[in-house]
């Protein structure tokens, strides 16, 4: 089987049964040496500025027009990272600008609008499947299990109480139709070429994302802030807690590491993913989210002594970044006082230890919000509420877990937390199989470690796994995943060829 550059429908009818070929090295270990930005950076950019201002300064009919033109363009074309990209900005922001429910496009009057980045979907699942997939994708039965879940709690909705009304069938729709995203990006975007791609546009999202916290941080302006609320999650009191384009950056980071870990060539200057790698850490730790923080820590740290231990270069250069940024940043009085800000915020998780849920009264996830999302758990304790009017209002984002475990009872906890398990011992497996000299071999530990603090997030901070999912929690999971595919499929070529 061909390792091919474009994925169209065209192409994809006439593929052969799912295996993995020899010739899917080669065309790997070719891709890493092409550069990454092209022109779909620049049809990016333009398709970006014209979103912007038809949703901010144009009226509702030229708006909608434009959200039809874009999804027009988008099914036509076959450059999928660069539309992957785009479409996550529209949920995720860019600059300042737009967000969740923020470019939508309205089907009938009295309904609520529905994000672009919905159709997106349907019309990526539509592309995906009308032809045959070119690898096999080692999670798939899983996968599908998952999904045959998230269907029955759909029904369980039903059986414990759903309102009937258009709009609230509609939310089940847009909560339950992104999940497909993962079954579709692998068919989508079936080589290393294409994630390059995509990385090298959302490297260049967090940048900016990153100096414009700095700019609203020293300035106290916020560019967008009359037309949109600014950050991932705000504080009730005056403290600064911006968090620009908080799920780029997640994502961004896990694409950093992952080029990072390969040996030789991979297209990208390496000071790019390590300002990429500072960047994202900075602006969690500027933005005072002490999960973020920690677990952005520990996937560096676990980077650092588990990844990159026969090239300390690498290392030392990301040092060296960290100290000429960090010495820059500690001139402005604003950036000092924020980092001891951050700081006071951490060392108050030591009070918890020692008794105090709520350390010192700056977390209400332990006693407030934790104890009451479970004592609507407790009362259908196996299959949860799923997709019920209950089952919606009861849900909180701050207590991952616990919301988890309410919506989709203790058999979807299990099922999805097995599915993480799973995922990490067939990485393994996969780490194992792979040859010591293979360039790509450290990526394995890559998706484990990044797995591991991405669940911290989930656990600490803002819940980040679902069965009721949107796009944009569900792009980053797909990107991620899809990448899984390449490398797990990479490990099959290496011990073939190893057994010749």
């Amino acid at each position: 089987m061909n390792y091919g550059r474009k994925n169209t429908r065209d192409e994809a009818v006439h593929m052969r049964p799912l295996t993995v070929s020899r010739s899917f090295y080669g065309v790997f270990t070719d891709d890493l040496k092409k550069p990454v930005f092209d022109r779909g950076l620049a049809w990016f950019l333009i398709l970006t500025a014209g979103t912007i201002f038809a949703t901010y300064f144009t009226n509702s009919i030229i708006s909608s027009f434009w959200s039809l033109l874009l999804l027009v363009l988008y099914y036509r074309s076959d450059d999928e990272p660069m539309w992957l990209a785009f479409f996550l900005v529209t949920v995720d922001g860019f600059l300042g600008f737009m967000g969740m429910y923020s470019v939508t496009l309205t089907l009938f009057p009295g309904l609520p609008a529905i994000e672009i980045s919905q159709f997106y979907v349907m019309l990526a699942v539509i592309k995906a499947f009308s032809g045959r997939s070119r690898h096999p994708v080692f999670y798939k039965k899983y996968m599908q299990i998952l999904g045959i879940y998230l269907v029955f709690l759909i029904l369980w909705g039903l059986v414990m109480g759903l309102t009937s009304e258009l709009n609230m069938y509609m939310r089940v729709l847009k909560t339950s139709l992104p999940f497909l995203l993962i079954f579709a990006l692998p068919r989508l975007m079936p080589d290393l070429l294409a994630y390059k791609r995509f990385f090298g546009i959302v490297f260049i999202i967090v940048l900016t994302a990153f100096a414009l916290q700095l700019f609203s941080l020293i300035t106290g302006i916020y560019p967008a802030e009359a037309f949109v609320s600014a950050g991932e999650e705000n504080a009730d009191d005056e403290a600064f807690r911006t968090f620009y384009n908080a799920i780029s950056t997640l994502i961004g980071m896990f694409g950093a590491l992952m080029f990072l870990s390969i040996k030789g060539k991979t297209g990208f200057n390496t000071w790019l993913l390590l300002l990429v790698v500072f960047a994202s850490f900075m602006m969690a730790v500027l933005s005072a989210t002490r999960g973020w923080i920690i677990s952005f820590g520990f996937i560096i740290a676990m980077f650092a002594l588990l990844v990159q231990t026969r090239d300390t270069r690498k290392i030392i250069q990301l040092a060296v970044v960290a100290a000429i940024l960090i010495f820059a940043g500690s001139r402005s009085g604003r950036i000092r006082d924020q980092i001891e800000y951050s700081r006071e915020r951490l060392i108050t998780i030591e009070s918890i230890s020692a008794g105090d849920p709520t350390a010192e009264g700056t977390l209400h996830r332990l006693d407030v919000r934790g104890p009451k999302v479970m004592k609507i758990w407790r009362q259908s304790p196996l299959f949860g509420w799923g997709f019920s009017d209950t089952g919606f209002s009861a849900s909180d984002g701050h207590v991952g877990n616990q919301t988890l475990l309410m919506f989709s009872g203790l058999a979807g906890f299990i099922l999805l937390n097995g599915f993480f398990l799973y995922f990490m011992y067939m990485i393994y497996v996969a780490y194992r199989n792979s040859t010591r000299a293979a360039p790509f071999r450290n990526g394995y530990l890559v998706f484990i470690i990044f797995l591991t603090g991405w669940f911290i997030i989930h656990s600490t901070s803002s819940q980040q796994f679902y069965f009721n999912t949107v796009p944009l929690r569900v792009i980053p999971q797909a990107v991620f995943l899809g990448m899984s595919v390449l490398w797990y499929n990479l490990s099959l070529v290496t011990r073939k060829q190893a057994n010749v």
